[in-house]
């Protein structure tokens, strides 16, 4: 009985690090084993996995984000303004205007 509650256990330990690195843009397999071998801690070194740039990069691709010409942040498709350094993303076309 008690194998298997610590099993249980660090399988969902292994599925939340598996989520947590995937988000990051790393690679969803080894967060798997990072988080079901290493427990809690691996929940932990799974927010060190991955690059946020890639991530950046996977939102852009799915729709889910713009990349903002001036500061290379990720806002969302909606926004007018950026709201890292305020870039207006229509000021090319209220000068022709």
């Amino acid at each position: 009985m008690e194998w298997t509650v610590l099993f249980v256990v660090w399988g969902i330990c292994g599925i939340v690090a598996a989520t947590i690195c995937d988000s990051r843009g790393g690679n969803w397999a080894a967060g798997f084993a990072v988080g079901f071998l290493l427990g809690p801690l691996g929940i932990l070194l799974s927010l060190f996995m991955g690059s946020e740039a890639h991530a950046i990069e996977a939102k852009v691709a799915a729709g889910r984000a713009k990349k903002c010409p001036m500061c290379a942040e990720a806002v969302l498709p909606e926004a007018v303004i950026c709201k890292h350094c305020g870039h207006d993303f229509y000021a090319e076309f209220k000068d022709v205007q």
